[in-house]
């Protein structure tokens, strides 16, 4: 599945940079956690980080809950869906 997140995929989704210290990105599943990752794979809830910041993501949680939100509002949009249609999905709202 292709990201239906809008987002250069050479580029951090964050500082726009391909990478501050190592080249390249890391894909990042901006719904994480047990299975939920995997539901975020299939429904392409997933952006590209520099590494750099993929690290602090999971690290001190920073920006996270701005990416789960955007995620979530996506994810409604793009698929038609309610609220209500996410909580089933993934167990919570974000929003």
């Amino acid at each position: 599945m292709k990201s239906i997140i809008p987002n250069d995929d050479e580029n951090c989704f964050l500082c726009k940079q391909v990478g501050r210290y190592v080249k390249g990105t890391d894909k990042h599943h901006m719904i994480f956690g047990t299975a939920k990752r995997k539901l975020a794979e299939e429904d392409g809830l997933f952006c590209q980080l520099c590494h750099t910041h993929h690290m602090i993501l999971h690290w001190n949680g920073a920006h996270k809950e701005e990416l789960q939100q955007l995620a979530q509002k996506t994810w409604q949009d793009h698929y038609g869906k309610t609220k209500e249609d996410f909580i089933a999905r993934y167990g919570k709202s974000y929003l």
